[in-house]
């Protein structure tokens, strides 16, 4: 009578159809992905205009231009990083935790699109404009203006990405200590995003000014600094070969 065998599985409980590659390019990634979030953060830290009320002066702006966009080139390489490494996770996914990670894919590519064309425009338009002194139709775009659509695009592209990772979390169930850190600190990541929205909601209503972006970006960078290296160390565990038998086998051959 024939049967169909288990399903094969590595020493790490991988499907063995796991790419060793993939996983050795998501381990790279991670740590590239730490080092360019600390990079971005630091610039990103000197960013502003410092006790400027907005809307700030022609002046004010131009004095700051342009080191407060210096921080969006590598933010704009983090997006891409950051879907890389959600990919790997998703080939190191067990077969049976596969949609979350996949879902976690769709939400990355969301929250990297939309955070992809926020600091685009700002530094292939913004940029030039201000450089030329042509301000007019600025108020709506301007990272300057904490009720603008900068600052919502930022907000909901930082949120997808606390989703994207708090989805993740299922995806690590092997019982070490490693696969349990990133497992809370996805989730804690999310849980802290939506908690800094309801905070930040409930003292201030829907004129939430920069307190909740620059809360949730926060929130969000220091959880990839952290995570970079732990997801590292978890994809680097390639898969074994495996020493299953054949799919299909016949009781008594």
């Amino acid at each position: 009578m024939a049967h169909l065998a288990p399903t094969s599985t590595t020493s790490t409980g991988l499907p063995d159809t796991a790419s060793p590659l993939a996983l050795r390019i998501g381990s790279v990634v991670a740590l590239t992905m730490t080092a360019v979030t600390v990079g971005t953060f630091a610039l990103a830290l000197m960013a502003g205009a410092d006790d400027s009320p907005y809307p700030f002066t022609s002046d004010v702006i131009a004095a700051q231009w342009p080191g407060d966009y210096l921080w969006m080139y590598p933010a704009m390489l983090l997006m891409l990083l950051f879907v890389v490494v959600i990919a790997a996770v998703h080939e190191y996914a067990p077969a049976d935790r596969k949609i979350f990670s996949l879902v976690g894919v769709c939400l990355a590519v969301i929250a990297a699109a939309v955070l992809l064309i926020t600091y685009f425009i700002q530094v292939t338009v913004m940029q030039p404009s201000l450089e030329k002194g042509q301000l007019d139709g600025w108020a709506m775009l301007t990272m300057y203006n904490p009720n603008g659509v900068f600052i919502a695009l930022e907000e909901l592209g930082f949120l997808l990405m606390s989703l994207a990772l708090a989805v993740l979390a299922p995806v690590f169930r092997q019982r070490n200590k490693v696969e349990r850190t990133i497992r809370w600190l996805f989730v804690a990541c999310f849980a802290l995003a939506v908690g800094a929205l309801a905070a930040v909601s409930a003292t201030r209503g829907i004129d939430r000014g920069v307190f909740f972006e620059i809360s949730v970006i926060s929130i969000v960078w220091s959880t990839l600094i952290v995570a970079g290296p732990l997801l590292a160390v978890v994809l680097r565990r390639e898969p074994a070969e495996s020493t299953s038998a054949s799919p299909v086998t016949e009781d008594g051959a």
